[in-house]
């Protein structure tokens, strides 16, 4: 089962289930609703939104093209496909995960070392921990208004020293009313980068993954987990400046590719070990990118009106942001001379 959000301006936001090239309006709510409200976490969300469709009978139908393709805030759009109920967006929470794969962790080794002139060893020693067993690199994205869906833009920060796309695999967990968590689909995720301070150093991890008006984005798809094989995932990235084409890679991810014990379930243990999920609560889970655009490949990374287009297999289709000026709001000026 194929699931996504979108926005109709004259209401909000509605659940839709695609069966061809259409989609079918579920009304109004997301697979929050369909999961805590609609039965899914005592039912299952499948046979929860199953029994929303028998129960919309001849409702709207859209066509899946034209959503895809909509950037306008006047007509039905899409927007990411997990999120919070409208009154407490947090009940949606995003975390990620780094140096899963071995591209990634070479090369933001090698940037380290450019940038600080030193050795750092940071990324390999914690790769190589990992895939014996040891402690993964965890993160949030605190902010789940931060997160974009489809067709929706990023932002550059005006400080930004290198920013660039990760095209990642993003699995979505609920908690059933047994307590347990649940598995409930997959979707794409950029997890939008300033790879340059974080060459600079590794402690500015937390700054160079978050940032007010779009930090990431989730989308276009979410694949119920029961339809969606997560083993072997091909996954790409292409970057758009002035509508030519100035990067573009390709890459493998999924459990087969995670080069740790039990996989995936290696990064489960370690995050809900220390996050609990609260009750009535949702969990978008990046897994780290086996995509990395080095200096060599773009050496001034995504600038302000480039689009990002990242590509999933197995159903979850094409995730594009388009990038613009992050803008301040003068905030600060409050603080100044205190």
């Amino acid at each position: 089962m194929k699931l996504l959000q979108f926005i109709d301006p004259q209401d909000g936001q509605h659940l839709g289930v695609v069966e061809g090239d259409r989609v079918i309006d579920l009304g109004l709510g997301g697979l929050y609703e369909a999961y805590y409200e609609e039965g899914g976490d005592e039912l299952g969300l499948v046979a929860a939104v199953e029994r929303l469709r028998d129960r919309a009978g001849d409702a709207r139908r859209l066509e899946m093209s034209q959503l895809l393709a909509s950037r306008d805030a006047s007509s039905p759009h899409l927007t990411k496909p997990v999120s919070g109920p409208s009154d407490n967006s947090h009940a949606l929470k995003v975390w990620l995960a780094g140096v899963t794969h071995e591209v990634s962790a070479k090369l933001r080794e090698i940037e380290a070392q450019q940038a600080t002139g030193a050795a750092v060893n940071v990324y390999d020693q914690k790769y190589k921990e990992v895939s014996s067993g040891g402690r993964p690199e965890l993160f949030s994205k605190g902010e789940p208004d931060t997160v974009r869906g489809h067709g929706q833009a990023v932002t550059r920060p005006a400080d930004t020293v290198r920013l660039v796309p990760e095209t990642e695999l993003v699995s979505v967990y609920g908690l059933n009313r047994e307590g347990r968590l649940e598995r409930l689909g997959y979707t794409g995720g950029n997890d939008v980068t300033d790879n340059g301070i974080e060459a600079d150093n590794p402690l500015n991890l937390p700054q160079a993954k978050n940032w007010s008006g779009g930090c990431a984005s989730l989308g276009p798809l979410l694949v119920t987990a029961d339809e969606y094989d997560d083993g072997d995932v091909t996954v790409s990235c292409e970057i758009l400046r002035d509508g030519q084409r100035v990067g573009f890679k390709e890459g493998k991810t999924g459990r087969d590719n995670l080069n740790m014990p039990d996989s995936l379930l290696h990064l489960e243990r370690h995050l809900f070990r220390r996050i609990q999920l609260e009750a009535r609560s949702l969990l978008a889970f990046y897994w780290g990118t086996p995509i990395v655009f080095s200096e060599a490949d773009l050496s001034d990374g995504v600038q302000v009106g480039d689009v990002m287009r990242l590509a999933f297999s197995g159903g979850i289709g094409q995730l594009e942001n388009a990038v613009v000026a992050f803008e301040e709001t003068g905030q600060i000026a409050g603080l100044e001379g205190y």
